[in-house]
């Protein structure tokens, strides 16, 4: 079953992974060709400056796990290096039971109602005549604190929290 639980976490990482790729390169080509429609041809399109901003929030929130398991999120160092591999591993393991776990687990409890809600109203764009989906968007927040929750998770039991 653990096993099974960390070759699962593994494959939503490396999905996971995939997918920022992707929102990466759609996010440079749709910002370029908002530049280049603009300044070249003085056109502009709301829908696509919608779907820039869309891909760059989901960009951003998927982005969050995938630092975690890569071990490059943001931490204080100052105490970190002058700590021994073992006391690092202590204090990973300690952070994701204390800090991680909780925060998330709340955030996904606060953040119900409010998705909930976009989802009723099939929440759109700000802007008339905007694209349609921010509801969508919205559903990447809970979906990161779940990746997160699992990853957490399975660094705790693989013994190499980060």
């Amino acid at each position: 079953m653990r096993n099974r639980y960390l070759q699962l976490c593994a494959f939503l990482h490396q999905s996971t992974m995939w997918v920022c790729l992707l929102l990466l390169v759609l996010l440079l080509c749709s910002q370029i060709s908002i530049v280049i429609l603009r300044y070249c041809f003085g056109a502009g399109f709301l829908e696509l400056q919608d779907f820039t901003a869309y891909v760059f929030a989901s960009l951003v929130t998927l982005s969050i796990p995938v630092a975690l398991v890569m071990d490059r999120h943001v931490r204080v160092d100052v105490w970190r290096e002058h700590q021994s591999a073992r006391l690092r591993r202590r204090m990973d393991r300690l952070s994701v039971l204390v800090l991680l776990l909780p925060v998330f687990l709340l955030c996904l409890y606060l953040v119900y109602p409010d998705i909930a809600y976009a989802w009723q109203i099939r929440e759109g764009s700000r802007e008339t005549g905007g694209l349609p989906g921010v509801y969508l968007v919205k559903t990447l927040f809970p979906l990161s604190c779940i990746l997160l929750i699992l990853q957490g998770g399975a660094s705790l039991m693989s013994g190499q929290s980060s």
